[in-house]
Parts: structure tokens; C-alpha cells; sequence
């Protein structure tokens, strides 16, 4: 699963983020993320994209790396905030993955193209809009894996590990192969 967001901060909602000790999602438990996400999410504007392992796939079997398919989520995260903004967005931020031009390149096949953005290094550590983005996303992601796992009724573990293999196994078993499409990124290496 891969999840992307964009988030537009108002200047009015800085102290108050600053307040909730909003920083970067990476030095933050999981108990966390969820806290401020359900904190932030009503008084945000936002936009949050879930690609789900069965289109990822389908996605990369069409020819699409993680990079080209971030370019995309990001293109219409972007657009959708700045729909939902409904003026002009001067400071347009993205964590830089890829460079510019290589980003751009993803986008020549897209209608809607977010052009005058800045790509940033490191963004969670000096951009508001960015670290509520990435809360929000970490936010998602925990929600779809705890109902995955729900659903498989059985607890998934995160990762890459001989720990992830087995229970990839015990699902082909229990549920049938067909299912790893939907639970498993099938161009990684431990999918064979």
C-alpha cells in the first residue's frame, strides 16, 4: 500500500499546530500519529491518496516505478488541495524523491500537471503543511493495515523479513495465491 498526501496550513493554524508538538512522523510512536492525524484532520485541508497493493501491481505491470507512481499520487494530491483551497497557493512544497526534471518527465502523459513547484530536502523537519501531509499518510497507511490484517484475521507484520515470508505463505495457503496480489507488492523480491 502507498499512501501520499498533500496539505494546505493556514498562517492562523501554526500556533496551534506548534501546540500539538506537530514534528517529524519518524520520531513519533504509532499511538502518536494516530493521536495528532485525528486531531489535525477535521480543521486541515488536505488531500489523502491510497493505492492499494492490487493496483500498485497493476501499476508496475504496466511499466510504472515507485517513483513515476509517487509522481502521480503527488500530481493529484497537490491538485486536489489547491481545488479545495479555491485561491492562489504561492509556496507549493514537495519532498524531493527524484529530481525536478525527472518528476516532470513522469507527469507527460497526465492532463493536469501542478507546475512552480519547490522540492525540498527534508521537508518533515522544517515545513509545517509537509509533516501534517505525512501524518496524515503514516495516519492512513495504520488504518488500512490494521484492517488488512482484520480481515486476514491474522496480525501482518511490517517490512521485510523471513517473518513476512511465512505468513505470506500461510495466506496462499489459507486464502488461496491469488490473494498475495492483494496483500503483497508482487515485484519484491521475496513475492517468488
Amino acid at each position: 500500500t502507498v499512501c501520499v498526501g498533500a496539505c494546505y496550513v493556514y498562517e492562523r493554524d501554526f500556533d496551534w499546530l506548534v501546540s500539538l508538538n506537530i514534528r517529524d512522523p519518524k520520531t513519533m510512536t504509532s499511538k502518536e500519529i494516530i493521536e495528532t492525524a485525528r486531531e489535525i484532520k477535521d480543521r486541515l485541508i488536505y488531500s489523502l491518496l491510497i493505492l492499494d497493493n492490487s493496483h500498485y501491481n497493476a501499476m508496475v505491470k504496466a511499466g510504472n516505478n515507485l517513483a513515476n507512481i509517487k509522481a502521480k499520487l503527488y500530481n493529484q494530491a497537490v491538485t486536489n488541495v489547491m481545488q479545495k483551497v479555491g485561491m492562489p497557493v504561492k509556496d507549493k512544497l514537495v519532498n524531493q524523491f527524484v529530481s525536478p526534471k525527472t518528476y516532470y518527465n513522469y507527469l507527460n502523459n497526465e492532463v493536469i500537471v501542478v507546475k512552480d513547484l519547490t522540492f525540498v530536502q527534508k521537508g518533515e523537519e522544517k515545513y509545517l503543511a509537509i509533516v501534517c501531509s505525512m501524518i496524515l499518510s503514516k495516519y492512513a497507511y495504520l488504518q488500512y493495515f490494521t484492517n488488512m490484517s482484520r480481515s486476514l484475521k491474522m496480525k501482518l507484520p511490517h517490512g521485510n523479513s523471513s517473518t513476512i515470508d511465512s505468513i505470506a505463505i500461510e495466506i496462499a495457503k489459507k486464502y488461496g495465491p491469488k490473494m498475495l496480489n492483494k496483500v503483497t507488492k508482487t515485484n519484491m523480491t521475496n513475492y517468488k
